[in-house]
């Protein structure tokens, strides 16, 4: 059962994920004062690039090839295990940061295996980013670990820990969204829309890729997002709002509430991206390194108190 319900939930994710970008955008176009392009446009958007003709590289190997789908891999294993709409088949902790950071490592192969200064320089960037990020996921999920006693990220949703019941835990909520926010390459770390020398990271990776590799790649992002857009939900506002049986109402249910979730989440992350600026490219230590001292602490103040 768990294993159709885990199936049941990677259907509904691959099927929202380009909706759940083009709510961004719609919702970042109205805040700024423009019509916006229709929400729906994403899903004719790739598959246009799908239709297209791929042009690579000779200077490329087999490795270019294989970038897309990696990346795409990683993001639909994760999308299967985490508790997003059940409450998911087997996510450790150190498992899902271990899939995390396959993806942006073969992410960075590509960039650097296309031979262009654009990749070498987004592959660069995003290895730094990585370097303070990978412990800071490790560091903040412990900090929900020590709360709920377990280091299945299924079982600390399935907890209904509450920021009442632990205050403390804002914290570590606090450091999630940092890290969603650099995982997805959003503002203040990266500008999706743009392809500017001084600001691309992740889009100076897939520059090289064009047809059907590009639209794997785009889709593998919209992916990302709509999995730390839901995980974040189901963490901040914890209820028994997950699948745990395969029957019509119950995922009519659970299709209906996914969609409010991400309308929210979404109208959210715009109204953010619309009242702030990129940070510059030297200064990303510092809120990286902030998002690991706010892990830090929620983890340290955990520990103390269970302890007492």
């Amino acid at each position: 059962m768990t294993i159709i319900l885990g199936f049941i939930q990677l259907v509904i994710i691959l099927s929202l994920a380009p909706f759940c970008i083009g709510l961004v955008r719609f919702f970042k176009a109205r805040l700024q004062g423009r019509r916006g392009a229709n929400p729906f446009l994403s899903y004719f958007s790739l598959a246009t690039l799908m239709r297209k003709q791929m042009v690579i590289s000779t200077n490329t190997t087999w490795v270019f090839r294989l970038v897309p789908y990696v990346v795409l891999g990683s993001t639909v294993v994760l999308a299967f295990i985490l508790p997003l709409i059940t409450f998911g088949y087997s996510s450790n902790l150190f498992v899902v940061a271990g899939i995390l950071m396959i993806g942006a490592i073969f992410l960075v192969f590509g960039g650097i295996d296309s031979a262009s200064a654009f990749g070498g320089m987004g592959a660069s960037r995003e290895m730094t980013i990585s370097a303070l990020l990978e412990p800071t996921i490790i560091i903040t999920l412990a900090g929900f670990a020590v709360v709920t006693g377990t280091s299945d990220i299924g079982d600390m949703v399935a907890a209904q820990i509450t920021i009442i019941q632990t205050p403390h835990i804002i914290l570590s909520i606090g450091a999630l969204i940092m890290i969603a926010l650099s995982e997805n390459k959003r503002y203040p770390i990266d500008n999706p829309s743009t392809h500017l020398e001084l600001t691309m990271i992740h889009e100076a990776m897939v520059l090289e890729y064009s047809g059907p590799y590009l639209a794997m790649l785009e889709f593998a992002s919209y992916i990302k997002i709509t999995i730390f857009a839901l995980l974040l939900s189901n963490i901040i506002w914890p209820s028994l709002f997950l699948l745990e049986s395969v029957d019509f109402i119950s995922i009519a249910t659970i299709i209906i509430l996914t969609i409010a979730k991400l309308i929210i989440s979404m109208a959210l992350l715009a109204f953010f991206e619309s009242i702030i600026t990129k940070i510059r490219l030297y200064r990303m230590q510092e809120y990286l390194t902030g998002a690991f001292l706010l892990g830090l602490a929620g983890l340290v103040i955990a520990l103390i108190t269970n302890t007492l």
